[in-house]
C-alpha cells in the first residue's frame, strides 16, 4: 500500500470518525435538553399546586382584611379598599415579571458545548501530528554547493588554481 492510499485511507477514517463525534454530540445536546425540560416540568407542576392552594389561602386572608376593615368602614369601602390594593399589587408584579423577562438570557447547554470545544481542540491538535509525522520514504537529494564552490573530490578548475 503506497503513502498516498495511506493517506486517503486516513482521511477517510477522520472523516467517518468526525462524523460520529458530531453525531455524538448532537445526542449528548438532545439528552441533556431532554433531562433539562423533565426537570423543568417537575418543578412547574410543583409550582402550579402551590399557587393553587395560595390562591385559596389569598382569598381567606383578603375575606379576612375586608371583613376586619368593615368593623370600622362601611363594607362597600372596606372591599373598595381591598380591591385597588389588590390592583396596584397585580400592576407591580406586572411590571417586576416584564422587567425579569427581558433580562433572561437564552438557554445553553453547558457540557455538550464544552465536548464540541474539546473534540474541535483534539482533532486540530491530532491533525497538526499527524502533518509533522509525515516524513518522506525516500532520502532527499543532497544540496548543490553555491555557485563557484566545488564539492570535495571535484577535479580543480581554473578558478581554484588561482
Amino acid at each position: 500500500m503506497g503513502a498516498v492510499e495511506r493517506i486517503a485511507a486516513s482521511l477517510t477514517e477522520i472523516r467517518s470518525r468526525s462524523r460520529k463525534l458530531v453525531q455524538l454530540n448532537a445526542e449528548l445536546f438532545k439528552a441533556e435538553l431532554r433531562k433539562k425540560a423533565q426537570e423543568y416540568g417537575g418543578a412547574i407542576g410543583m409550582l402550579v399546586a402551590a399557587g393553587l392552594l395560595a390562591l385559596y389561602a389569598l382569598g381567606l386572608a383578603l375575606a379576612t382584611v375586608t371583613v376586619a376593615l368593615a368593623l370600622v368602614l362601611p363594607l362597600w369601602l372596606a372591599l373598595l379598599v381591598v380591591t385597588l390594593t389588590l390592583f396596584l399589587i397585580i400592576a407591580i408584579l406586572i411590571l417586576a415579571a416584564r422587567s425579569k423577562l427581558q433580562r433572561i438570557k437564552r438557554l445553553s447547554p453547558g457540557q455538550a458545548g464544552a465536548e464540541a470545544t474539546a473534540t474541535a481542540a483534539t482533532v486540530r491538535g491530532g491533525a497538526a501530528k499527524a502533518a509533522g509525522s509525515l516524513k518522506p520514504s525516500r532520502p532527499a537529494a543532497p544540496e548543490a554547493p553555491p555557485l563557484g564552490e566545488s564539492l570535495p573530490g571535484d577535479p580543480p578548475t581554473a578558478d581554484s588554481r588561482s
